[in-house]
């Protein structure tokens, strides 16, 4: 049986499995309590489906580009949780943090989040993946202590700089 099935787990399933390793399906998401922020951010608004949001990413990027102002991390804030909110309704701002006192022109907005205290899932995989898996966890994390997520959080991704490693993904949320 095993002889039957030898070719096809190595032409099929151990390339998936690799893949998924590579992305970091396999990295482990820690999850601490400790203080994030200040935050100074420039953002375009979003409603709607939160799979659109590196396409509007890219477009608060450009913009900042034309405005020839420095870019940071990538940020995303989302206030809307997809387990309680209709896809349409979902409401989210992304972009990029920037130095604080920088000055942005519209479309762009900006806005601070303060330094606060925040329960924090961070695993290091490539910025499809790593969402998933930092939520996940950290709803796992939350219903074990009898709670759930709590919205907004706020999204940071921080690219490894090598295509041999994975970049760190962290979600915040604010603790009560």
């Amino acid at each position: 049986m095993l002889k039957k099935s030898l070719p096809f787990l190595l032409a099929f399933v151990l390339p998936i499995v690799l893949i998924y390793a590579w992305w970091g399906g396999f990295s482990p998401v820690d999850i601490t309590q400790t203080v994030r922020g200040p935050y100074f951010y420039a953002y375009l608004e979003n409603t709607g489906d939160y799979a659109k949001l590196p396409d509007v990413m890219v477009e608060a990027k450009d913009e900042l580009i034309r405005q020839k102002i420095a870019i940071g991390l990538p940020i995303s804030v989302l206030y809307s949780n997809p387990s309680q909110v209709r896809k349409q309704d979902l409401i989210a701002r992304t972009g990029y943090l920037l130095t604080s006192g920088s000055a942005v022109k519209l479309p762009l907005k900006t806005d601070t989040i303060p330094a606060r205290r925040v329960l924090v899932a961070t695993v290091h995989a490539g910025q499809l993946l790593a969402p998933s898996r930092a939520y996940s966890a950290l709803d796992a994390y939350r219903n074990s202590h009898g709670d759930g997520i709590v919205m907004p959080t706020v999204e940071l991704y921080k690219p490894a700089g090598s295509a041999l490693r994975r970049g760190e993904f962290s979600v915040e949320m604010e603790m009560h």
